[in-house]
């Protein structure tokens, strides 16, 4: 019975540290959206009740609050569309934003130090938003939550070997 109790915890031990290894290492989105070229006037959008608001669709993707595409008005710059997306999320690596943008035959991945510029308060050197870019907000492999929750983990586990040793 007492060898059937090892054999138990030891397997509970290995499952919970290979859950919390997964969880730890998280996949990145791939580098490259494959963004077509489009001609520009197909990018914009008159908003509903209102003749003088132009608006243009980009995606928001990563460590934001709600991804996906947002609808925003022309001139718009990055601040805002990550403020359209709902802010960062936790985790959200400020310091690695990329923005990835064909426009008019114009091909760019740019990789923006969101944080340093709104630390130093010149947020007049972030890019404009073109109509078709990608903001894509890196998440941090490693953040503070998860690394209390393998801190939990491993207290638990060694409260089990306590308890079974004794």
């Amino acid at each position: 019975m007492n060898a059937a109790r090892r054999i138990l915890s030891l397997l509970l031990i290995t499952h919970l540290f290979l859950l919390q290894a997964a969880g730890v290492f998280s996949a990145q989105a791939p580098d490259d959206p494959g963004h077509d070229e489009f001609k520009s006037a197909s990018q914009y959008y008159l908003e509903r009740g209102t003749e003088s608001k132009l608006m243009m669709k980009v995606n928001v993707w990563g460590a934001v609050k709600e991804p996906g595409s947002q609808y925003v008005p022309d001139g718009t710059d990055l601040i805002s569309v990550l403020s359209a997306a709902g802010g960062p999320a936790d985790g959200a690596k400020l310091s690695k934003v990329r923005l990835v943008r064909s426009f008019d035959g114009e091909k760019q991945n740019l990789v923006i130090n969101v944080s340093r510029c709104l630390k130093k308060g010149e947020t007049d050197d972030l890019p404009q938003i073109k109509p078709g870019d990608t903001v894509i907000v890196p998440k941090s492999k490693v953040s503070f939550g998860k690394f209390l929750g393998v801190i939990y983990n491993v207290a638990v586990i060694a409260s089990v070997i306590t308890l079974m040793t004794d």
